[in-house]
């Protein structure tokens, strides 16, 4: 199983890469998946770039707000069709939900530091592969079985 990465040997940053392996089979969602990818991606280059705190934040509400229209596209394909592990996948969008919460409030806070926003992209890539390769697939299977 192919995993995200972001980091080499020599600790040099690589792009966030979208596999095969991630897609659900559901355009919609895989859709949403990439846009998610480039956007993350995007900003941690703006951090890198020295772009400033503005333009961190205004990714990251971007971002904020384009993960809750992804989870409400999702949680509405889990009610339609009776995904019957609904609540544990719910919850897990909480939880990033939550974490994106206290991560922006410290950017907000503390400014845009690289290692800031390199630690928040870390983490999101950590659940990015945890939820997609896992919870997002089998939802997939599940959707496909439905059709």
């Amino acid at each position: 199983m192919e995993e995200l990465c972001f980091f080499t040997a020599g600790g040099k940053e690589m792009a966030l890469r979208w596999y095969s392996a991630l897609e659900t089979g559901i355009e919609e969602i895989d859709g949403q998946h990439r846009q998610l990818f480039e956007q993350i991606d995007r900003l941690l280059e703006s951090a890198k770039s020295g772009a400033g705190q503005d333009a961190c934040l205004r990714i990251l509400d971007f971002l904020g707000g384009y993960v809750v229209e992804h989870f409400a596209t999702e949680e509405r394909y889990m009610e339609r069709y009776g995904y019957p592990k609904k609540a544990e996948h719910k919850q897990q969008h909480a939880e990033l939900v939550e974490y994106y919460r206290k991560m922006r409030a410290r950017v907000e806070a503390e400014g845009a530091k690289p290692t800031l926003i390199i630690q928040l992209q870390h983490s999101l890539v950590e659940w990015l592969n945890n939820h997609i390769l896992k919870s997002d697939r089998d939802l997939g299977d599940f959707l496909k079985s439905k059709r």
